[in-house]
């Protein structure tokens, strides 16, 4: 019995989804959430090549060669193999300027991600919460076409006893046409929801799968509270503060071509005249070891290092003015949202009130329909009100919802 049971609530489980799993999900299989991650994966590898310059490098290199005709010293062939160990000594800074750039980039790059990810938490927050909006209207519509089926009944057979007029009993019949219309509507809206939030979740979402409602705390918001949090928080400033860092190294490591660049190489050397270069050279020395030293330096490239650097200079400006305009825009967002949220509060509100007033009109007026008093029109006026303050209820809580969404976006952390 205790294993039914278990198998039971597993099933059960199994095919029931929250807002939490659903957020969950996305964030493992959403394609555009994967790019972004290998996007970040890509960075760090360019750090690590930028990080290279520090090291020496190892070159090996063979060569070996067959003549028609016999050389200078009788050798019709001739072989050599080389080890050389090479080391940047100095090349005016750009190494390390390159690797803070690319470290910058990093930084970017996995802010990018981190951004994505909020986005993607919203989208799909704001897809669950359409979804039962969608799904709240079809109950709308199924209770407004129950009533209008009953409506219909009663106004026939006022119609049959001679009470009612033959316009009344068509004209509700016209009003329930269009509910039915309605409620098809509401239910194509429901499939589109519902492949919306498949979309967002990368296709992992089953048509039997149950979406669960969605319950949360109503709480008061501190709008400097909240301002400090976003600017805290918010991934994008922190992408365009790491660009406008990054740019600025560049900057810094396009100053390397004013300075010299000297270089060590330390060189081993077999020559031979068989293909294995073990011994026997004729023109070349047989086992010779060498270090070099390499200084070099442009002193003039046609003006390219200077249009280069006020290039790079140019540029970090304009990221600045971009982190700037982004600051804007970011306190557009909170007020835009903090006003949302306020607004959907008082909505719902009014819209409580509004849904028990039309409740108890529609019973009075049910009341007085059945007492033959009032007639066809004040019946489906107060059904018409009635629907419409429910719809304006579920809408209210859903508004706030969304705006819920909106502040924990703007502000880059969950709130409520």
């Amino acid at each position: 019995m205790k294993t039914l049971l278990l198998l039971t609530l597993f099933s059960l489980s199994l095919f029931s989804l929250n807002i939490d799993e659903a957020i969950q999900r996305a964030m493992q299989n959403n394609p555009g959430l994967k790019e972004k991650k290998l996007l970040f994966k890509a960075s760090q590898k360019e750090t690590d090549i930028a990080r290279s310059g520090f090291r020496p490098r190892l070159n090996l290199a063979y060569g070996y060669s067959e003549f028609s005709k016999k050389n200078f010293v009788g050798a019709d062939s001739t072989s050599s193999a080389n080890a050389a160990l090479a080391y940047n000594l100095f090349n005016g800074f750009a190494d390390k300027f390159n690797l803070k750039g690319r470290q910058e980039n990093e930084k970017a790059t996995r802010h990018i991600h981190e951004a994505s990810k909020a986005d993607l938490r919203l989208q799909v927050y704001l897809a669950y919460i359409n979804y039962l909006r969608s799904q709240e209207q079809i109950t709308v519509s199924q209770d407004t076409i129950k009533l209008l089926e009953q409506q219909l009944k009663d106004a026939k057979n006022f119609y049959e006893q001679g009470i009612f007029a033959k316009n009344d009993y068509l004209q509700v019949d016209v009003e329930l046409s269009s509910a039915q219309q309605a409620l098809l509507n509401s239910k194509r809206n429901v499939k589109i929801a519902f492949f919306d939030l498949k979309r967002l979740l990368g296709s992992e979402l089953e048509e039997d799968e149950k979406i669960e409602d969605i319950s949360r705390e109503v709480k008061e918001i501190i709008y400097p509270k909240l301002k400090e949090m976003m600017l805290q928080n918010r991934s994008e400033l922190k992408v365009l503060d790491a660009q406008t860092r990054g740019l600025n190294y560049a900057y810094k490591a396009s100053a390397s071509n004013y300075y010299p660049k000297v270089d060590t190489e330390a060189k081993y050397q077999v020559a031979g005249v068989d293909p294995i270069p073990n011994g026997g050279a004729n023109f070349q020395i047989h086992d010779q070891a060498a270090l070099t030293i390499n200084l070099s330096w442009n002193l003039y490239q046609g003006g390219a290092d200077e249009a280069q650097r006020a290039l790079l200079l140019h540029q970090e400006y304009a990221s600045s003015e971009r982190l700037n305009a982004l600051y804007l825009e970011l306190d557009f967002q909170l007020e835009q949202a903090t006003q949302a949220y306020e607004l959907a509060k008082n909505q719902i509100t009014v819209a409580t009130k509004a849904l028990e007033q039309a409740k108890e009109n529609f019973r009075i007026t049910k009341n007085q329909f059945d007492a033959n008093i009032a007639n066809t029109s004040l019946m489906l006026d107060a059904q018409r009100f009635l629907a419409r303050t429910q719809v304006d209820y579920y809408s209210a809580y859903f508004a706030l919802y969304d705006a819920m969404g909106e502040i924990e976006r703007v502000v880059e952390k969950e709130l409520f």
